[in-house]
C-alpha cells in the first residue's frame, strides 16, 4: 500500500514538472486588443480610487486601487501601451479631472523613483570602475617598487572586491533597474477612460490611433498643476 502511494506521488510530481502554460496567449486573450493592453477596473464611487483620507488639492490614490492596477500591469509586456478603463460609476467632470491628475502624479513619482535608482546605479558603477583602475595602477606601481607582500596582497583583495562589485552592479543590478524603469514608464504613460458600464468590444482603428497619439504626445511627464 505504501509503495503504491509513493509511486503515485512520484508520478504526480513528474506530471507537474511537464505542465506548462502559454503565457503569451493568456496575456493576449485577457489584455491585448488592437496593439494596446486594457486593464478594466470596476468601482462603486470616487473613494474607490481617491483615498478618503486625502484633503482637497492633495489627493492620493486608494491603496487597493493601486494594488489592482499594479498587479494587472505586471502581466502586460512593456511593448504594449496601457489603457485603464474605469467602469461602474458615473463621474462628473471635476472628479474625472482629479482622478486623471492624481493617477498621473502618482505614477510619475513611481517613474521618478525608478529613474533615480538607475542614476544612483550609474554613479555607483563609475565609482567602482574608478577604484578598480586605481587598484590596478597601485598594484602595477607596487610591482615596480619595493612594497611588502602584505600590502601587495591587500591591494589584490581590494582589486578583486571592486571588480566583483562593479560586475554585480553593472551586469546584474543595472539590467533589473532598467527593466523597472521601463515598466514604470509604461504605467506612467497609460491613458484613462471612464464608462458607466463595462463594454467588452473591439476598438476602432481610428480610436486606437488617437489613443496612441495621446499617450506618446508628451514624452516628459510634468506635475498636474503645470498642465494648465
Amino acid at each position: 500500500m505504501g509503495r503504491r502511494k509513493s509511486r503515485r506521488l512520484k508520478q504526480n510530481i513528474r506530471r507537474f514538472k511537464r505542465k506548462n502554460v502559454d503565457v503569451a496567449k493568456f496575456v493576449k486573450d485577457l489584455y491585448v486588443d488592437n496593439g494596446m493592453a486594457y486593464i478594466s477596473c470596476n468601482v462603486d464611487g470616487y473613494n474607490d480610487i481617491i483615498s478618503r483620507y486625502s484633503v482637497k488639492g492633495y489627493e492620493w490614490l486608494n491603496h487597493n486601487f493601486v494594488r489592482f492596477v499594479d498587479e494587472n500591469a505586471n502581466f502586460v509586456p512593456t511593448e504594449y501601451p496601457i489603457i485603464l478603463e474605469i467602469c461602474g460609476h458615473r463621474f462628473n467632470k471635476a472628479e474625472c479631472e482629479c482622478i486623471e491628475a492624481t493617477v498621473a502624479d502618482y505614477y510619475a513619482l513611481e517613474l521618478g523613483d525608478a529613474q533615480m535608482a538607475l542614476e544612483r546605479n550609474t554613479m555607483e558603477c563609475l565609482v567602482l570602475f574608478a577604484f578598480s583602475i586605481i587598484s590596478v595602477i597601485s598594484i602595477w606601481l607596487g610591482l615596480r617598487g619595493n612594497i611588502g607582500r602584505t600590502v601587495w596582497e591587500i591591494l589584490i583583495v581590494f582589486l578583486c572586491f571592486f571588480i566583483w562589485e562593479f560586475i554585480d552592479s553593472f551586469a546584474f543590478e543595472r539590467s533589473e533597474l532598467m527593466e523597472n524603469k521601463l515598466k514604470a514608464a509604461q504605467v506612467a504613460s497609460m491613458k484613462l477612460t471612464f464608462q458607466e458600464q463595462f463594454e467588452d468590444g473591439p476598438v476602432e482603428p481610428e480610436e486606437a490611433r488617437e489613443i496612441l497619439n495621446e499617450i506618446f504626445e508628451e514624452e516628459t511627464l510634468v506635475p498636474s498643476d503645470e498642465w494648465e
